[in-house]
């Protein structure tokens, strides 16, 4: 609103800096937010008539409270509700994680949109694994935090699925809700209902590459360990967020480890 407005980039960031923003955060939202809103004013009215994000369901502050941690907020967008959260999890918790999930990696799969079941495919060359819900302390702890975060019961998460990306390892633009109009969808969508969010954890600093990118907004989120990228893409009117498309980008030195939660409109079994 502030940047319709007309109101400049220094009023801004010094509005931002008095709530509690970092400077850093505070100045790419700025920018992001700019380069939005002149896409949206040369391309179409339009685009904006298709979706309207409902207020994020995370809280309004700078540093929130999340069950058992304090959580850093360092930037919100609010239509597509993006943010980025920091110090979810301590250095500690995402070196555990690592050590847990590295002894049981698969091929990453993607779904087959037209059975609704699971293929290999070069879009995704990553390496994952999967948690069950509440299956150790620390996937129930890190379960609890995001519970308190988001207002969604535990029981709407599906499983803390880990990924680990070498060198060249991507994962290409895709959108992580599942499209109504894909044959495979029904079966999907039977146990809770639709995606309605994302959280994508970076469990380690990667020496090269990996930005989590946000092509439709000109956003790269960079990993950093204990940080995480939140994005919700459904509205209570049922519509699906299309700005929400987003790719892992190739590593390019160095590893990358992340661990992904998606949400769901209900509670969801396997």
């Amino acid at each position: 609103g502030n940047v319709v407005r007309g109101c400049s980039d220094a009023d801004m960031l010094a509005t931002m800096r008095q709530s509690g923003f970092d400077e850093h955060y505070a100045r790419v939202a700025i920018s992001v937010v700019r380069s939005m809103t002149e896409r949206v004013q040369q391309q179409a009215p339009a685009m904006l008539a298709t979706y309207r994000a409902d207020p994020c369901r995370l809280p309004a502050a700078a540093r929130v409270r999340a069950a058992d941690r304090e959580v850093g907020i360092g930037f919100a967008l609010a239509d597509p509700n993006i943010a980025l959260l920091q110090d979810l999890i301590s250095e500690q918790e995402c070196e555990k994680l690592i050590a847990l999930s590295a002894g049981k990696l698969t091929r990453s799969s993607v779904l087959d949109r037209q059975s609704g079941g699971d293929e290999i495919s070069a879009v995704r060359t990553s390496e994952g694994t999967y948690f069950e819900r509440g299956e150790n302390a620390l996937v129930a702890r890190l379960e609890q935090r995001i519970a308190a975060l988001t207002g969604l019961p535990v029981e709407h998460g599906e499983p803390l699925q880990v990924l680990h990306y070498k060198p060249g390892n991507e994962y290409l633009a895709h959108h992580d809700y599942f499209d109504p109009a894909d044959p495979g969808s029904a079966e999907v969508l039977r146990s809770g209902g639709q995606r309605v969010a994302t959280l994508i954890v970076y469990l380690n600093d990667v020496a090269g590459g990996g930005e989590t990118r946000f092509p439709e907004l000109s956003l790269d989120i960079r990993p950093s360990r204990g940080n995480a990228v939140y994005f919700e893409y459904l509205n209570a009117a049922e519509g699906l967020d299309a700005r929400c498309l987003h790719a892992g980008m190739p590593v390019t030195q160095g590893e990358k480890w992340i661990a992904t939660k998606w949400l769901r409109q209900g509670p969801y079994h396997r």
